[in-house]
């Protein structure tokens, strides 16, 4: 099945090749009472030719008095908190990737690595989850991509030096609780295919992002949900229970009175389950932010 892990993990949504003009984009607007919160579909990984973003998202930060993002915007977090992380993410019993995967999947890992120049010595300890998420990076490092180029990390380093007031959706700790989760679902057949697939990321990354710009909602949809619902466990933890929680927060924006831009990843704002659909069958008005 196609799972395209770099947009699952929260930090690694994927990165993709842009073009300057749309008629709309990712962002949409919700107005109630004296208050609006800017919805912002984020892609935490970009390269420099990915910008300029679509002007939809400086008319909601211009227009916000508060930036909302995932996480806080200066919280890094700390060493205990990897640590924890770490020891639920690699082998601590003496064994290795490879005793745990199949001999075609640690095969087919060796070769790639080899051929990309990674080193494969050093993830040897890494679990299935982490052991993708490491490729993943890699790869996106490989044409270009940063996560101090994606849109989380633009619109911080915009508020920060404006003294825009911030604020989070969600802890680091909460964060690195959701990769671990991966460890569930994430075994030989998707070492296998997530391989496959990074032979061709540049291909398919032109489709990601031209859904993106439009804000396609159905494409982005089908691109970026419909995998992941394949694993009704996984998807319920990093999709459903996380709007729900996060739907809260942004209600209380809209009692306030002043304006507010929320940027999270933009597979939360799309399908039955999303941000946007969440909150048009509360009876709140959701139109697409047009410059």
């Amino acid at each position: 099945m196609k799972l395209r892990f770099w947009r699952i993990f929260p930090a690694l949504i994927v990165l993709l090749t842009a073009f300057n003009i749309w008629a709309e984009s990712s962002v949409w607007v919700v107005s109630f009472s004296k208050a609006k919160v800017y919805l912002a579909g984020s892609f935490h990984m970009l390269r420099a030719s990915d910008y300029p973003l679509p002007a939809e998202f400086f008319t909601a930060y211009k227009n916000s008095g508060k930036i909302i993002f995932e996480i806080p915007p200066n919280d890094t977090g700390n060493q205990g908190q990897l640590v924890e992380f770490l020891g639920g993410a690699i082998y601590t019993d003496g064994t290795t990737l490879k005793d745990h995967v199949s001999s075609e999947a640690y095969a087919k890992a060796e070769k790639f690595c080899k051929e990309r120049n990674y080193p494969l010595e050093l993830y040897r300890l890494f679990k299935p989850a982490l052991f993708v998420m490491t490729l993943t990076v890699q790869e996106m490092n490989r044409i270009g991509a940063d996560p101090q180029k994606g849109v989380d990390y633009f619109f911080k380093e915009k508020a920060l030096k404006d003294g825009k007031a911030t604020g989070s959706l969600e802890t680091v700790d909460k964060q690195l609780g959701l990769l671990l989760s991966m460890e569930e679902v994430i075994g030989s057949d998707q070492i296998i295919e997530s391989i496959d697939e990074f032979k061709q990321i540049e291909t398919a990354l032109g489709e990601y992002l031209a859904a993106w710009r439009k804000g396609d909602e159905s494409k982005m949809e089908e691109l970026y949900v419909n995998g992941l619902k394949l694993y009704p466990k996984l998807y319920q933890t990093i999709v459903v229970d996380r709007n729900n929680k996060w739907i809260g927060d942004i209600k209380s924006c809209l009692d306030g009175s002043g304006n507010t831009m929320v940027i999270v990843g933009a597979a939360h704002l799309v399908g039955p389950d999303g941000l946007v659909n969440l909150l048009r069958k509360q009876g709140y008005k959701v139109v697409k932010l047009k410059k």
